[in-house]
């Protein structure tokens, strides 16, 4: 693996800083970001930080994650030496049948949210923005997943391979029903975090980790000086190497919420402004809250889906 150390100011961080700017569209940031050379020298902007939940929700998941495809795991310690596998089996059976009962559309999740399933709204399905539907839990398009947990998080949890594993398929529902992307696992990573702030602790994550292989590289952490709920980097192409996101351990479903969040920034995907009434996974007020993204993102993400994956 690469040698411990911050991205230096010369080679690898400007810092510029985005004013917000009255009478913006309501998909303008209203806050200010980095710009940023990735170890892999990719031009990115480093998202805002996503704020920490205000609400604690479920700490821990009550049945596994839906899993659309078997896939056999390494695991890696902090040199990157393969010390193991673990085999994720693809959901089947009476399992299956249940998650789909509980994976809504897009339409159905907004009528129930807004009181108007009186008669009763059916699960599962899709709304038609993506390829998913029926019985079919499998994308169109894969796109391979690498998870590290740094040490603290490691300590926390005995089963974090686990753990992180159910984070990140549950935070692919809403890509797999909406735009048929399938998050697929295929490595876990023992990491050792670094960093005074979210932001510098995401390059820590770049350097160490990505260049691996995998189209995503998602960091989980429960660093002290972690200081937001996620952070990622944002791209304006298809990056050469992994995307990179951040999350800290916020339980099972504040972390998937957030999870989601950030594989949306490395998507290209900005934030909603704050106090529009945009009901959209990437504003704000409603990160927690929904699954689901507003048009523009939508279309957005269906634009750059080919970033990564086959």
């Amino acid at each position: 693996m690469k040698a411990k150390g911050l991205i230096s100011l010369s080679l690898a961080l400007s810092v510029t800083l985005f004013p917000s700017i009255a009478g913006a569209d309501s998909h303008a940031h209203s806050h200010s970001h980095q710009e940023a050379i990735d170890s892999q020298g990719n031009q990115v902007e480093i998202s805002d930080v996503l704020p920490k939940a205000e609400i604690e929700r479920k700490q821990t998941f009550d049945v596994p994650a839906l899993v659309e495809e078997a896939s056999n795991a390494d695991i890696l310690n902090e040199n990157g030496v393969k010390i193991g596998e673990k085999v994720i089996e693809k959901t089947k059976g009476n399992l299956l049948d249940q998650l789909l009962g509980q994976n809504d559309s897009k339409e159905t999740q907004k009528n129930r949210e807004a009181g108007l399933c009186l008669f009763g709204c059916s699960g599962g399905g899709d709304d038609g923005s993506g390829s998913g539907g029926g019985d079919d839990t499998s994308g169109d398009r894969t796109a391979t997943v690498l998870i590290a947990a740094d040490e603290e998080y490691r300590a926390a949890r005995s089963d974090w391979q686990t753990f992180t594993q159910n984070i990140v398929e549950n935070a692919d529902n809403a890509f797999v029903r909406d735009h048929g992307i399938d998050l697929e696992v295929q490595a876990f990573a023992q990491w050792s975090s670094e960093g005074n702030n979210a932001s510098e602790i995401l390059q820590d994550l770049d350097q160490d980790w990505n260049g691996q292989g995998y189209d995503f590289v998602v960091g989980f952490t429960k660093d002290a000086n972690f200081n937001a709920g996620g952070i990622a980097y944002v791209y304006q192409s298809s990056p050469y190497g992994s995307a990179v996101s951040v999350n800290l351990d916020q339980g099972a479903e504040n972390t998937w919420r957030a999870a989601q969040h950030e594989f949306s920034h490395n998507y290209g995907l900005g934030h909603d402004a704050q106090g529009s009434g945009i009901e959209c996974i990437m504003n704000y007020d409603y990160s927690y809250e929904v699954d689901y993204w507003d048009q523009e993102h939508d279309d957005e993400i269906q634009a750059h889906k080919a970033w990564y994956g086959n």
